[in-house]
């Protein structure tokens, strides 16, 4: 039985921690979890996404928990997703108590969302990104996509039934991505095609929205979904389709979870986010690469069939090789 062990910090969305900490596990690690905010209630995570400074007490109050809870125990690793509330200074004492761990970050968001990141990064003995763009800005962060979980490589394996809806999408309702949607799909629907749409959005954002962003100003409240989906209901979706279409945030290059997830499930996808050409796995029959000229195309790709890539692509964009890179350290070349 190994003894190592690692603190893990991050974002508890769609259950994907529990993923990544049943995969430490696998590899040889006992893991403790915390969450990288103080709560998961809407209020609080709306408020740390509009004025972070109102919750500065609460934030403190919570990293000095973390820091009493597991300053008797030595570390290998000290794992951080992102460390949205997180400061510096915090960093460093976390540091300060966990004197012989290694200390990684991963930035699953882009630093144009979370500029405050960038501070952070010099403290860490590792840092990666997803975003392509923020790596090639900052010479410490290594470049990492994200990954898919054994569930999507199992819905992989199964021959796809008879479709039910030509394209899903289930999103976070960010404001280009719902102007784009709202005007778009209406006109697939109107050539036949049967389209899933799922828009999530937290009821503070919704409301902060209607009053700050241009995109949300005629948006109705029955557009949007204010309980994201669930795994199983996303696999459930998932399933029932050959085609995923995806948007990445304006303010982001990397390829989304979506896309990888997709990867994973050997679906084909529909995607703004032109950057996606660069990667080993791009095939311009599984991929369509959409902009405001080629819409009419859109119908003729989804009748595609999705053909095979590489296993050693494949595999590549696993959760087990996403936390062996994070272990180990492991260069992994991603593009083409």
């Amino acid at each position: 039985m190994s003894n190592k062990k690692v603190l893990y910090i991050g974002t508890p969305i769609f259950n994907y921690h529990k993923s990544i900490v049943s995969e430490f596990k696998q590899q040889g690690y006992c893991v403790d979890y915390y969450n990288d905010r103080p709560s998961e209630r809407s209020i609080v995570k709306g408020i740390i996404k509009i004025k972070k400074s109102l919750m500065n007490f609460i934030i403190q109050r919570y990293f000095d928990k973390i820091l009493s809870e597991t300053k008797e125990n030595s570390y290998d690793l000290v794992f951080i997703v992102n460390c949205k509330v997180f400061t510096p200074l915090m960093i460093r004492q976390l540091r300060d108590s966990q004197k012989s761990a290694r200390f990684v970050l991963y930035m699953w968001d882009s630093l144009n969302l979370y500029p405050n990141s960038k501070e952070l990064i010099p403290i860490f003995d590792k840092a990666y990104s997803f975003d392509l763009d923020d790596c090639n800005e900052i010479g410490k962060l290594a470049f990492m996509p994200l990954f898919y979980c054994k569930e999507y490589e199992e819905l992989g394996k199964e021959e796809v039934s008879e479709r039910e809806y030509d394209i899903v999408s289930v999103c976070t309702s960010h404001p280009n991505r719902y102007k784009t949607m709202h005007e778009l799909f209406p006109k697939l629907e109107a050539k036949g095609i049967r389209i899933f749409s799922y828009m999530f959005l937290n009821k503070l954002q919704y409301l902060y929205n209607k009053v700050s962003e241009p995109e949300f100003k005629d948006a109705k409240r029955n557009e949007f979904k204010f309980k994201p989906l669930s795994e199983q209901e996303n696999l459930a979706v998932l399933r029932k389709s050959n085609t995923v279409f995806d948007m990445q945030h304006n303010m982001q290059s990397g390829l989304t979870m979506r896309t990888i997830e997709t990867l994973g499930a050997k679906r084909k996808m529909v995607t703004t986010n032109t950057n996606i050409v660069k990667y080993d796995f791009y095939n311009k029959n599984n991929i369509f690469v959409m902009n405001e000229n080629n819409l009419d195309e859109i119908e003729e790709f989804i009748n595609n069939k999705y053909v095979p890539i590489s296993e050693d692509i494949y595999k590549k964009y696993s959760l087990h090789n996403w936390v062996e890179t994070i272990i180990n350290e492991r260069n992994n070349n991603y593009f083409i």
